[in-house]
């Protein structure tokens, strides 16, 4: 009778929930979405001008502007979900990486949440006190991590104990059937900016490209600003691209290099190439190592470290394919097995519980922890 109950999914403000431009927790949520046994009953709640929505049940919110003007768009955004939640009385709220509306919400509407982190907590409105944390836990059923490595900056200064009331989810991918050879492809995929390790990849692939005149290399993604320049005959830059196309262009590629130097929370990018079966170099560096078993990691992040890593996997062919192989066929998050656990944590979240009292046959049985 669960999956009767109905579901919100609030996305965080101006999240693109779209084909062409969405970005990482509209992947999460439609993904998930799409096999979840709540799915007839999950509205997902966001605001985005971009129409081509990725999946059905979806409610686009747009504050008006001249409200925007005076008023906080946060609040405002949260007050038109307050005004539809109050007409269709959701069961449960799931919040994506927006503390900051899980407490404006929770002050304001008597029903059961989750929140969902994709970022480091510590780093957000509304979290980045232990404070806020704790108060977090007080108001939710359960918080949902990308990675251990969120979930260990969101528990920093507080009792492990309360870890409990807590779960990692990986974002996922389907398992592909069929393994594609590769063509002689080298791909950069992200913000192509310092902090993501572009000018390592640069400095790095000119040098490879001039040693083996045979291989080509791409980067995917765009900066308006500080953009580090490659210029080289052999390397292109092919700009934004959707999910479905990136995923396409990841399958034709050897070698994908996510050289990030900022702690990503998880690395998305790491994880749909590995299960494409590309040879996936990474750094040591935030959930990064938690995305696949077989990637190469760098711990030393300098554009000579990475020409090296790129270049033995080049003269060693045999290696290379081992570790793409392997990849492809242990994929380690798959969105069929995630979307159960998840619906098992809205299941507990919005279980009915009834229990018959008989006056006459009424026992207690006190349970506790002594280490509390």
């Amino acid at each position: 009778m669960n999956s009767k109950k109905k579901i919100f999914t609030i996305l965080p403000y101006k999240e693109n929930y779209s084909l062409d431009t969405a970005a990482a927790a509209s992947l999460w949520v439609a993904e998930f979405f799409k096999k979840s046994k709540y799915k007839s009953n999950n509205i997902i709640i966001g605001s985005t001008d971009d129409r081509k929505y990725l999946t059905k049940n979806y409610l686009n919110i747009t504050p008006k502007n001249i409200m925007k003007k005076f008023l906080s768009t946060t609040n405002l955004y949260c007050d038109k979900i307050l005004d539809y939640a109050k007409k269709k009385h959701p069961d449960l709220i799931e919040i994506h990486n927006r503390p900051n509306v899980l407490n404006y919400l929770s002050k304001k509407i008597k029903t059961k949440f989750i929140i969902y982190f994709h970022n480091n907590p510590q780093t957000m409105n509304g979290s980045k006190s232990i404070s806020e944390r704790l108060n977090i836990l007080r108001n939710v059923e359960k918080i949902i991590f990308v990675s251990n490595w969120t979930k260990n900056k969101f528990f920093e200064g507080i009792d492990e104990k309360l870890t409990t009331k807590s779960r990692v989810i990986y974002p996922s991918v389907n398992k592909i059937k069929k393994f594609k050879e590769k063509d002689k492809k080298i791909l950069f995929v992200g913000k192509l900016n310092s902090a993501k390790g572009y000018d390592l990849f640069r400095d790095s692939i000119i040098k490879i490209l001039d040693k083996f005149p045979e291989w080509n290399a791409y980067s995917i993604g765009n900066e308006s600003r500080n953009k580090p320049i490659l210029n080289h005959k052999r390397h292109k830059e092919l700009g934004y691209l959707s999910h479905k196309k990136v995923l396409a262009f990841i399958n034709k590629c050897s070698i994908v290099t996510v050289p990030s130097k900022w702690e990503e929370p998880f690395g998305r990018v790491a994880l749909e190439a590995s299960s494409r079966g590309c040879a996936t170099i990474v750094s040591n560096r935030g959930g990064l190592p938690e995305t696949t078993d077989h990637s190469i990691k760098i711990n030393s992040l300098t554009s000579d470290e990475l020409y090296k890593t790129i270049k033995d996997l080049i003269i060693n062919p045999k290696k290379m394919k081992r570790i793409q192989v392997k990849s492809f066929k242990n994929v380690k998050h798959l969105i069929n097995n995630n979307t159960i656990l998840i619906d098992e944590i809205r299941d507990e979240a919005i279980a009915d519980f009834k229990i018959n009292l008989s006056s006459n046959n009424f026992r207690i049985l006190n349970i506790y922890n002594k280490s509390q």
